[in-house]
């Protein structure tokens, strides 16, 4: 497979940890449709496997614009009071396992909320959302208090 050297040092720059393993992926996927028969290679384009990985990265860069313009609202780490009931930012809840509210513990630097899982309520801890970005985990998004 060959990428341009724009695309590499995207991905590269992207997934600074992971950019080579995700071109070893691509470069199996692309391997794999060149034993497919014609007709699907015709239906899937000669491009087809270049536009996935342009399609990774422009979703990449989505998600890393919308985490910063989220962490420029919401209320940082050090501002949060103990024991007081926060409300999280709206249009926010892929980001925070759909939580509405959720409790600061200034000690344990940890939210807790009230969790329903298989049929079973019990209390659960969710990180700042600052804490986990770049981790892949859900963070809550405190805009203000309730």
């Amino acid at each position: 497979m060959v990428l341009e050297d724009k695309i590499l040092k995207k991905l590269q720059e992207l997934w600074p940890d992971k950019g080579e393993k995700i071109i070893e992926y691509f470069k199996k996927k692309e391997a794999a449709l060149k034993k497919a028969p014609k007709n699907i290679r015709d239906k899937m384009g000669k491009d087809y496997v270049k536009n996935l990985i342009l399609d990774r990265i422009k979703g990449k860069e989505y998600v890393l614009k919308r985490e910063q313009e989220v962490l420029h609202k919401i209320i940082p780490k050090d501002k949060l009071k103990d024991g007081v009931t926060y409300i999280a930012m709206e249009g926010t809840e892929d980001l925070c396992r759909h939580l509405e509210v959720a409790r600061w513990d200034e000690k344990e630097e940890m939210f807790w909320y009230t969790r329903t899982k298989w049929g079973c309520t019990f209390e659960d801890t969710i990180n700042h959302f600052a804490d986990v970005i770049d981790k892949g985990l859900a963070g809550f998004t405190p805009i203000k208090k309730k």
